[in-house]
């Protein structure tokens, strides 16, 4: 299995925001000095208002209703990273070496086997699972997964039509409170026990100022900062993750 069959979707706001589709995010980057440099290819139900449109089967001819690919601006792409659930047959599942577990996915380090979710986010914002790498039979614990990149986690478990593979995403944000320390762990060895305990703490860099973050509610998809003595909502996705600063003190 590659990283194209565990699918990424979104929801396309075309025509101004009045037409809402739901669209698969291609993994397909243009090049820099090309007319799409920074759009996205997405492929869905005729993506009206997408750039250079054109059907995705290049012998049929665009058509209301049916599939067609079209470029367009990540601006006007929500709800990225929703869960994606695929069946495969325990065929096409033998073929790609694809066995139940736990994995994570990113663009840039691929597919890597999690041998434990002792935090799904480290204190220093890099997703902190057990990432293990080689054969089932001699596993060693892999280089981190990028920062900067989309992370998601990858559930894949037998059901009676062959295995069924989960996606779902991972927030980029880890809220304040106390998390286990895996300091001890080195590349190359099995896991070892936590070491410890860390009290960590965040803040978000808005304008220019460090702004303690209180709690972040997922489920809402908000981060709650005190901003002149008051709690104050803002949204995760106007947040990047390179904007927050954490702090990890030995308890």
């Amino acid at each position: 299995m590659t990283i194209s069959d565990l699918r990424t979707f979104a929801t396309f706001d075309g025509h101004g925001g009045k037409v809402s589709k739901r669209v698969e995010v291609l993994d397909h980057e243009p090049p820099t000095d090309g007319p799409y440099e920074g759009l996205v290819a997405v492929r869905g139900e005729h993506p009206l208002g997408a750039i250079d449109e054109r059907a995705a089967d290049e012998s049929a001819a665009l058509a209301r209703g049916a599939e067609s690919i079209g470029w367009v601006d990540p601006a006007t792409l929500r709800d990225w990273y929703r869960p994606d659930r695929v069946v495969v047959s325990r065929l096409e599942a033998r073929r790609s070496g694809l066995e139940p577990g736990t994995y994570a996915d990113s663009r840039g380090r691929g597919r890597v086997r999690v041998d434990s979710l002792e935090a799904r986010l480290g204190p220093d914002g890099r997703p902190a699972f057990r990432a293990l790498a080689g054969s089932a039979e001699d596993p060693v614990v892999d280089v981190p997964l990028p920062a900067d990149q989309a992370v998601r986690l990858v559930a894949v478990r037998a059901v009676d039509a062959g295995l069924e593979i989960v996606t779902t995403p991972v927030s980029p944000f880890l809220s304040p409170g106390r998390y286990p320390v895996f300091a001890d762990d080195v590349v190359g060895l099995p896991p070892r026990p936590s070491t410890g305990w860390v009290q960590v703490t965040a803040a978000v860099l808005l304008d220019g100022a460090l702004h303690e973050v209180e709690r972040i509610d997922e489920q809402a998809a908000t981060v709650w900062i005190r901003r002149e003595e008051r709690s104050v909502p803002i949204a995760v996705s106007s947040v990047g993750p390179d904007l927050v600063r954490y702090t990890a003190v030995p308890v």
